[in-house]
């Protein structure tokens, strides 16, 4: 299986077992629900939890944050890539933002 991350533009391969550990671990958390149905051929279907919708619900927000000032978050990781120094003080020479994160 492989999988898009639209914030590095790169197409990754999931392995199997890492995404069977994931699910079991967001299952015995309670942010997903498993339904094995018992028909051939076998299949499990997960759904996410009243939990996990409202957790989502409450990022929403931010996730479109993140979306809106992609190019700031593309510059910070530039940043920290060429050093290890905060990324809120490397932005260009400019002096660190209080509207930054960090």
């Amino acid at each position: 299986m492989t999988t898009y991350d639209p914030w590095t533009g790169t197409e990754r391969r999931i392995q199997s077992r890492a995404l069977s550990r994931t699910l079991r671990r967001m299952e015995t958390s309670g942010l997903v629900d498993r339904f094995e149905e018992q028909m051939f051929p076998r299949s499990v279907v997960y759904s996410l939890t009243p939990a996990a919708a409202d957790l989502l619900t409450r990022a929403r927000p931010l996730i479109d944050w993140a979306d809106e000032h992609i190019e700031l978050i593309e510059r910070l990781q530039k940043s920290q890539s060429k050093s290890q120094e905060p990324p809120a003080q490397m932005l260009d020479g400019e002096p660190p933002h209080d509207d930054l994160p960090g």
